[in-house]
């Protein structure tokens, strides 16, 4: 490796460092800092709106929430927990997902266009 190589290595790490940190994708920061009560919300979408909002923290017994019209789906949630329990689309991708139990985590039924995240 000649000097040439170690300052282009050096240069391109540096650029890629750089448009990590300035395009938010430091996120994981925040994963580290999160206090005991903080709030953990739950955002449920269907068809690019915001059906609810839940804060996870506050749960004390489990909710279902049932969508009918179109493809059925079925999201359950529990204290700091979130999945799909169901849904009608053939390749299950969204009730594979498991368990959304983190700050950034996403599960999407895209037939059914629904989304469940984590904020």
């Amino acid at each position: 490796m000649t000097r040439g190589d170690f300052l282009m290595l050096l240069f391109t790490g540096s650029v890629a460092g750089g448009l990590f940190l300035w395009t938010g994708s430091s996120n994981w920061i925040s994963r580290f800092t999160r206090e005991e009560g903080d709030p953990l919300i739950a955002k449920i979408e269907r068809d690019g709106k915001v059906v609810t909002e839940v804060d996870l923290n506050a749960v004390t017994e489990k909710q279902y929430i049932d969508f009918e019209e179109g493809i059925p789906v079925t999201i359950e949630i529990e204290a700091g927990r979130v999945r799909f329990l169901r849904s009608g689309c053939p390749d299950q991708i969204c009730v594979n997902a498991g368990w959304l139990t983190r700050e950034g985590h996403i599960a999407v039924c895209l037939p059914s266009r629904t989304v469940v995240s984590i904020a």
